[in-house]
């Protein structure tokens, strides 16, 4: 009897733990199911896509309905992330911007499904949150193509959900234990004739039998609940088994890559992935089966059209899941995003008005074909200088759009002239370049006629004709120096343009080759170099500023100092009538010098004077000072020698100084920003632009050149796309933004909607000289424009 009671007793507490799991499930499915519908009602309806953007700040509006919230009911905490493991939103202050890594139920919502779960311990405790608290993760769709956005993480109070687990658990307990018992009083009394008690206790067995059907019932609707959220999720969810044969995949399928789920089912899956990526895939899905944690890849899966599409795949191992036994992928299609990405890295190498290579990348084809030649002695390449004469005058007469239509079709004719493996570029303004490979100087100057004599054809634009001629320059080598005319891309491009200036001294319209002694063009350098020698020496250089100013306000926020050359008969040279032959002859070292003393001595004295605070000096620096390994020790006594702090002294670098990608070059540019000085990007666009630079190097500042600033207000849409993708890669890599030349009001307003902080130019004021600018500081003077 005492053994019947034992037995009894446990199959009252079995009955009554698992009434109470089921309760609490049921609870937690009706409580997820009202967090859902409240943030849907109450917060979707205000969360934009643009308020999770990777930069976006905080919506005021939405963090006031979050409160709301939490005030008005159990909601004890409400967390909004972004797809990037950040907390844009939450109703404590102190998780609000963390970017915190995705747990097991996060990335499930982030996959499309919402999840709650039963908790007493948090990552991160709060006198807010209670002992005893269910965590619910709510997908926010995307307007476009459904796909999560983001997350809401919902912390609800369950103190109420156990206090009810724990009165049915008890409930249960005791009925049970009083119907065993009953059952057992019944078998004793089924020799005594109680047939009463025996009929009333098959009575409380049949309602137990129903009850425990209901919660068989109410089980098979939640694995129908779980698997409708699979199947109309927006990725794809594929369990694939240790061989890699496909064991599921979801209902997704078919609108991703538009195949039948059942007809793939048993199939290799590596055998849709693009032949360029399957050993990597191979790899990936080893190294899936021999860990535990997650691996995140990018690839290209045939669709059922045949076309490639690539995925953005999240992969975990469940092999030891019973419930999955399988390795799982989840799968989004990034086609489009790809093709965005491709477009860019196209943009950054491809002029986009010729379509033609620009100067970085044909820099890297002529620095690649070298090598190429190094390892073939007897290959020689040739690089050709092509400039149009006089092309000014078509600007100047017809306009840059008569001008640009030109320029598209001289390039169109100088790729006909070519072979295939030749590569055409377009250098800046009305300069072209070509590289010939595996040639020699016979076949080089039977290519430069031949580019000459096609573009001595008129030209047919807009119901007119025009003709155009071009002077070439050419410039011969290999990988061994001794057997051409150069051994790097930047001296044969430099050679080339020699040349091209020779022809063009000798009548245009013809090609030279390059010689190593044009002795007229030596000596007019020698001369010019020993005036500057002199004038050096005299102080006959002065340095003009020009403000920089905070576009909306109009406040001053720094000058860049410009160096001028004052000639005998009193005129002012400017910079580039002596700078190139001062970056040739190497004088620009001295001269440079001379500059950022004058400069950091200048600031200094405004600062002191009380008339610039946070007034920042920028300086340009030539590739040749950059490359001396003793110009940071120089900077830095110049800022200690004129009492300028270094947070005051910004330097600006072109893109042909950053062409030699070199140690010393990195190593500079490292030191200089260890002294606390800023580094600027001159120019960005117009010379050897390459996105490695500003990955590679650590730019502060990224100045967009005038020739795009020029067209932003027209009607060309190309020509504001472009200064949209120059400006929106300076944000994404965290840059600040000038615009250089701005002369036109109505610059100013595209250029501010685009989120550019600074410009200079002749809108606001010309350069002056140091007194005109102290003025300017003591008055706080606006330039508005």
């Amino acid at each position: 009897m005492f053994a019947s009671g034992l037995v009894v007793v446990g199959l009252a507490v079995a009955i009554a733990v698992n009434v109470a799991d089921h309760l609490r499930r049921t609870a937690t499915n009706s409580q997820l199911g009202n967090a859902e519908a409240i943030v849907r009602g109450y917060v979707d309806p205000i969360l934009s896509e643009s308020s999770l953007a990777l930069t976006a700040e905080p919506d005021p509006e939405v963090e006031a309905q979050l409160a709301r919230l939490v005030a008005s009911g159990d909601m004890r905490r409400i967390n909004v992330w972004t797809r990037d493991g950040r907390i844009i939103y939450s109703t404590e202050p102190s998780l609000q911007g963390q970017r915190l890594d995705i747990s097991h139920e996060l990335a499930e919502a982030f996959a499309g499904e919402s999840v709650g779960e039963l908790g007493t311990e948090s990552e991160h405790a709060s006198e807010l949150l209670p002992e005893s608290f269910l965590e619910i993760y709510v997908p926010i769709r995307g307007s476009s193509d459904a796909s999560p956005i983001g997350v809401f993480e919902v912390y609800v109070d369950a103190r109420p959900i156990e206090q009810r687990v724990d009165d049915t658990r008890r409930d249960v307990f005791l009925i049970t234990l009083a119907a065993g018992g009953s059952l057992l009083g019944l078998l004793s009394l089924a020799f005594g004739g109680a047939s009463r008690r025996l009929s009333a206790q098959n009575r409380s067995l049949t309602q137990l039998n129903q009850q425990l059907n209901v919660m068989a019932v109410d089980l098979r609707q939640s694995e129908a609940r779980f698997r409708s959220l699979v199947q109309n999720s927006s990725d794809v969810v594929a369990v694939l088994d240790a061989g890699g044969a496909i064991l599921y995949e979801s209902d997704a399928l078919r609108r991703v890559l538009g195949h039948d789920p059942a007809s793939r089912l048993g199939r290799r899956f590596v055998d849709d992935v693009h032949p360029e990526d399957r050993e990597w895939f191979v790899n990936l899905a080893a190294g899936l089966a021999t860990s535990t944690g997650e691996q995140a890849a990018e690839f290209r899966l045939r669709h059922a059209d045949g076309s490639w599409h690539w995925v953005d795949t999240i992969g975990l191992n469940l092999l030891a899941d019973p419930a999955v036994g399988g390795i799982v992928l989840n799968f989004r299609d990034v086609t489009e995003r790809k093709r965005l990405e491709d477009q860019l890295q196209h943009e950054a190498f491809h002029d986009p008005l010729t379509g033609l290579a620009n100067r970085a990348l044909f820099a890297d084809r002529v620095t690649h074909a070298l090598a190429r030649s190094a390892r073939h002695p007897q290959d020689q390449l040739a690089v050709l200088f092509l400039d149009l004469d006089d092309f000014k005058v078509v600007n100047d007469s017809l306009g840059h759009a008569a001008g640009d239509e030109l320029l598209s079709a001289v390039a169109e004719r100088i790729r006909a002239c070519l072979r295939r493996q030749d590569t055409p570029a377009r250098l800046g303004g009305d300069e072209f370049g070509i590289l010939i490979e595996e040639t020699d100087a016979d076949a080089a100057g039977e290519v430069a006629e031949r580019i000459l004599s096609a573009l001595r054809q008129p030209f047919a634009l807009d119901s007119r004709q025009l003709f155009a001629q071009a002077s070439i320059g050419i410039a011969l080598g290999s990988g061994n120096r001794a057997a051409g005319d150069g051994e790097t891309a930047e001296e044969l491009l430099r050679n080339a343009d020699a040349a091209m200036y020779t022809a063009k001294s000798r009548g245009k319209g013809r090609s030279e080759f390059y010689e190593v002694r044009m002795h007229a063009s030596a000596l007019k350098r020698l001369e010019l170099r020993e005036r500057m020698e002199a004038s050096l020496a005299a102080g006959d250089f002065v340095v003009y500023y020009q403000p920089l100013v905070e576009l909306v306000s109009g406040d001053i926020a720094g000058v860049e100092a410009l160096v001028r050359w004052r000639q005998p008969d009193g005129r002012l040279a400017l910079p580039a009538e002596f700078i190139p032959l001062a970056e040739e002859t190497g004088l620009i070292v001295a001269l440079g010098t001379w500059v950022l003393e004058e400069s950091c001595r200048q600031a200094a004295e405004w600062r002191e004077a009380g008339q610039a605070g946070g007034l920042s000096m920028a300086v340009n620096v030539s590739s040749r000072q950059l490359q001396d390994p003793e110009f940071p020790t120089l900077v830095a006594r110049t800022l200690a020698k004129a009492g300028l702090p270094a947070s005051g002294l910004v330097l600006e670098l072109t893109e042909s100084a950053l062409l030699d990608e070199g140690e010393a070059t990195s190593a500079a540019i490292a030191s200089l920003q260890a002294l606390g000085a800023r580094i600027s990007l001159d120019d960005f666009g117009t010379g050897y632009s390459s996105l490695s630079h500003l990955r590679r190097f650590p730019i502060d500042v990224l100045k967009i050149d005038r020739s795009f600033v020029d067209g932003i207000d027209g009607g060309e849409p190309g020509e504001r796309a472009l200064v949209r993708s120059i400006i929106r890669l300076a944000h994404s890599l965290k840059l600040e933004t000038v615009a250089e030349g701005i002369e036109r009001q109505e610059q100013l307003a595209p250029l501010r909607a685009l989120g550019v902080r600074h410009g200079q130019g002749f809108l606001f004021a010309r350069p002056m000289e140091a007194a005109a600018i102290a003025r300017l500081l003591r008055d706080h003077a606006r330039l508005a424009g």
